[in-house]
């Protein structure tokens, strides 16, 4: 009777129990690891879009840094056709927009005939393509100053998938932050740049299209208008 006992296989019962069992364990080790590969993605996300909006902003607050103001022109244009300009508009729904001369440009080709001094210009843009939902941020620049300061050059986009974008000047003058600079009004700020400027930048996260906001501030190094070199009358 002991060897029958010992010999007779599983039940039906016992055979379901522990099929119940492997698959709750497999069930188990399964959702471990879909969640450590969902947290792997994320923080992969999470870091790839930290580098991207470090380098925009390191890009825009090094363009803030080399702006400047100067009376020199050349020779076949007029002092107030070719003087530069610094244009911020305030941030709507639309965003800042920001156009300025700059001593960031970056010559690529040898023997070009260009120098140091180029225009900048920032604003948002709907996005082209497939996925049209959402707004871009395009950096203009060309590498020749001429009498349109908002117009000209190559567009590339530097952030996709903008939500916010936002810059704000402080006016030592008055001692307050403006959303708006323009040195081509009399009722602007003619003849000096601003002595700080703030950023905002925020993007789209996720799934679940959280917003991540970014923010930085820096000083602007030439406020003044340069005027060395120039004829003394």
């Amino acid at each position: 009777m002991t060897t029958r006992r010992a010999q007779r296989g599983l039940t039906l019962l016992e055979v379901l129990v522990a099929s119940a069992i492997l698959i709750m364990v497999a069930t188990m080790i399964w959702a471990s690891f879909d969640q450590t590969a969902k947290l792997r993605s994320r923080i992969g996300y999470r870091q790839e879009n930290d580098y991207l909006m470090r380098t925009a902003i390191g890009r825009i607050t090094r363009d803030l840094r080399g702006a400047y103001l100067s009376l020199h022109v050349n020779q076949t244009q007029t002092l107030l056709a070719a003087t530069t300009q610094f244009m911020g508009s305030g941030g709507g729904s639309g965003g800042s927009a920001l156009d300025m001369a700059t001593f960031t440009h970056r010559r690529l080709r040898r023997g070009s005939h260009e120098g140091d001094a180029c225009e900048v210009g920032y604003r948002l843009a709907d996005r082209r393509g497939a996925d049209r939902h959402g707004m871009d941020l395009l950096r203009r620049e060309q590498a020749r100053i001429d009498t349109d300061p908002q117009h000209g050059g190559v567009l590339d986009v530097l952030v996709p998938n903008v939500r916010r974008f936002e810059l704000k000047y402080f006016d030592s003058i008055t001692g307050q932050w403006v959303e708006r600079w323009d040195t081509t009004q009399a009722t602007g700020q003619p003849g000096r740049l601003p002595a700080r400027v703030r950023v905002l930048l925020s993007v789209e996260e996720g799934e679940r299209h959280e917003e991540r906001v970014y923010r930085t501030e820096t000083p602007l190094v030439m406020t003044r208008v340069l005027t060395f070199g120039l004829p003394i009358y």
